[in-house]
């Protein structure tokens, strides 16, 4: 890391500043699974691409994590319910029922439903924790919210008349509270366990318990398709947004707190325009600059320290 100070027991823990730099990349690498989703939901069924997701980034992390697994599983074993729940909440449930709504529901409603995460973590940051958020919190996290409008919205205020809902945005409602859940879940995890002996736990679990959901899919006509575009998603949504973004959230929520971490979830819309003028062709248009502006503005209100 490039930035580490001193916890109260004497380890290094992540400096704020690259704790910014994780949550940043993490939002980056989640706007891009979000754009490979979408690209392969037609092809790739979601229980699926959620099994290969979790698999490969379970690969990758393996070789940097097993010893330690070996040497702390007593401790992992002692704790396998925690992790266990978390690993449900956080991988299995939110990331399948994200690739599930993708099947079905629309861009401007998925990034309105999106856009109420950083609100379902103040509300479960309070009811698991009494944790109230900070007058400068909600402010910022109004301003951001503005900003994701202005986005989803097109800039047209108009377009909400013309919003539905439908199973994909149940779907997508039900995995951002999950992951809400998750968030403020998270710092309990064993302290025992470094960041990457964590992951590799995680990925464990949610490879493990999305399995019996591929298999039924697979067993009703659904199988995993096996082209050359098919692979390079799978390679992306198990290198990208699992082991990169999920150790940047991790490491991130952990320094700074669920909630200040929650509001750079606001950066995701930004991020999925850029990306999809970059590899779709879609021009950025003066609302995406607007939003962009006001959601910059909003977590740097949210986390600024009060005078």
């Amino acid at each position: 890391m490039a930035e580490q100070v001193a916890n109260e027991e004497g380890g290094p823990r992540t400096g704020t500043a690259t704790a910014y730099l994780l949550l940043v990349v993490a939002m980056l690498s989640w706007s891009g699974n979000a754009v490979v989703g979408r690209a392969l939901a037609g092809t790739v069924p979601p229980f699926g691409l959620s099994l290969m997701r979790w698999s490969i980034a379970f690969l990758a992390v393996l070789p940097f994590a097993a010893r330690e697994i070996i040497a702390k599983r007593a401790l992992i074993f002692h704790r396998w319910r925690f992790l266990l729940a978390i690993g449900l909440l956080g991988l299995t449930i939110c990331n399948s029922l994200g690739y599930v709504g993708l099947q079905w529901t629309t861009a401007i409603n998925a990034g309105l439903i999106n856009s109420a995460g950083p609100m379902l973590t103040l509300i479960a940051a309070f009811l698991f924790h009494r944790e109230r958020a900070a007058p400068l919190q909600i402010l910022g996290l109004s301003v951001s919210l503005l900003g994701v409008l202005v986005i989803v919205l097109r800039g047209d205020p108009g377009a909400l008349l013309h919003l539905g809902v439908n199973r994909g945005d149940l779907a997508i409602l039900v995995g951002v509270a999950t992951w809400s859940v998750y968030t403020v879940l998270l710092p309990r995890a064993p302290r025992e366990l470094s960041p990457v002996a964590l992951l590799a736990v995680l990925f464990a679990i949610g490879a493990a318990t999305v399995l019996p959901l591929h298999l039924a899919e697979s067993w009703l006509g659904r199988p995993l398709p096996e082209t050359g575009t098919a692979a390079l998603g799978y390679l992306y949504v198990g290198l990208f947004p699992a082991v990169i973004a999920f150790f940047g959230w991790n490491r991130g929520v952990t320094a700074i707190g669920a909630n200040r971490a929650s509001l750079f979830s606001y950066l995701m819309p930004l991020f999925s325009a850029g990306l999809a003028h970059a590899f779709l062709g879609e021009a950025i248009a003066p609302f995406h600059l607007v939003g962009a502006a006001l959601i910059l503005s909003g977590i740097f209100l949210a986390n600024r320290k009060p005078a």
